[in-house]
């Protein structure tokens, strides 16, 4: 849902409008500069990777976006992350001793090692259950259950 709604193509840059704006953005229109590879928002040139506007601005005219990938998200490039070895970790007993500050984890924040889950749901009014009379299974009065009806025959063992 974005529209292009300037284009300046030979310095590549453009404005671009978000028609629904998304929920963590304040901002409706971005600057987006192709050559530059700059965007308002700021996610072109943090990741170096081309944000939702740059995409957009790409489209309006017909410019093949993997131009503006940087090279680092390239498969030749993760792949020559794990060329090199890695050494393995040691046995614990074989690290060297720490002095430094001890971790205490809060046992507040400790989760629940078993039962059953407490609900999170918000009750209201309409969960209120109405808790109705106890009624003997056999006669249907009010009072108690049939365990304790005086009305059942007892058997004498």
């Amino acid at each position: 849902m974005l529209r292009v709604t300037h284009c300046d193509r030979r310095a590549s840059i453009f404005s671009v409008e978000e028609m629904e704006p998304v929920d963590c953005w304040s901002q409706t229109s971005y600057q987006v500069c192709l050559t530059e590879r700059t965007c308002d928002c700021g996610l072109f040139q943090s990741l170096h990777y081309p944000c939702r506007h740059a995409l957009a601005a790409c489209a309006a005219v017909s410019i093949e976006w993997g131009h503006f990938v940087d090279p680092v998200y390239t498969m030749a490039s993760v792949f020559k992350v794990y060329k090199r070895e890695f050494t393995p970790i040691p046995d614990e007993k074989m690290w060297p001793p720490w002095y430094g500050a001890r971790l205490k984890p809060n046992s507040a924040m400790k989760r629940k090692a078993s039962g059953r889950p407490v609900s999170t749901r918000i009750r209201n009014e309409m969960d209120a259950i109405e808790r109705a009379e106890k009624r003997c299974e056999l006669y249907r009065g009010e009072g108690p259950t049939r365990r304790g009806c005086p009305n059942v025959p007892h058997s004498n063992p």
